[in-house]
């Protein structure tokens, strides 16, 4: 019996594979869990930003050109192409405080939001509305006759 625990030329590297393993592992598991918000999170964020901020300024951008072509006494429409979807989600543009605070609301179904101003123009033009990203066609329309 003496013999058994004192002679380790079988199980030494063995045992080392798997202290080794063991450790590797746990290492890498407490990595993956403290880290997730960091690796993954933190940049997809910053993406759902950054681009809110394009497509809001694309949207006010479209609102003052409508304005300086506006017709007297008629009707003006623009479609416009948005992207379905931003860092893998849908969002919605709302414009309705848009009369007040004259701003763009862009949120995504997660919780993320961004605002845009539109150039003071919503005190001429009132603007409200809200549209999907995943609704298929994308209209602003102005009539001066109302």
């Amino acid at each position: 019996m003496k013999h058994l625990f004192s002679n380790d030329d079988a199980i030494s590297v063995t045992m080392e594979y798997i202290l080794f393993s063991m450790l590797f592992i746990t290492l890498f598991g407490l990595l993956y869990m403290s880290f997730s918000d960091v690796m993954i999170k933190g940049p997809k964020e910053t993406v759902i930003q950054n681009e809110f901020g394009d497509i809001g300024n694309m949207m006010s951008t479209l609102v003052t050109d409508m304005y300086l072509i506006l017709p007297e006494n008629g009707v003006i429409e623009s479609d416009y192409i948005i992207p379905a979807e931003v860092g893998g989600e849908s969002y919605t543009i709302n414009a309705n405080l848009a009369m007040t605070d004259q701003i763009f609301e862009l949120k995504s179904s997660s919780g993320e939001e961004t605002s845009v101003t539109i150039s003071g123009i919503a005190t001429t033009i009132p603007i409200n509305g809200t549209v999907s990203s995943s609704e298929i066609n994308h209209r602003i329309s102005y009539d001066s006759r109302k």
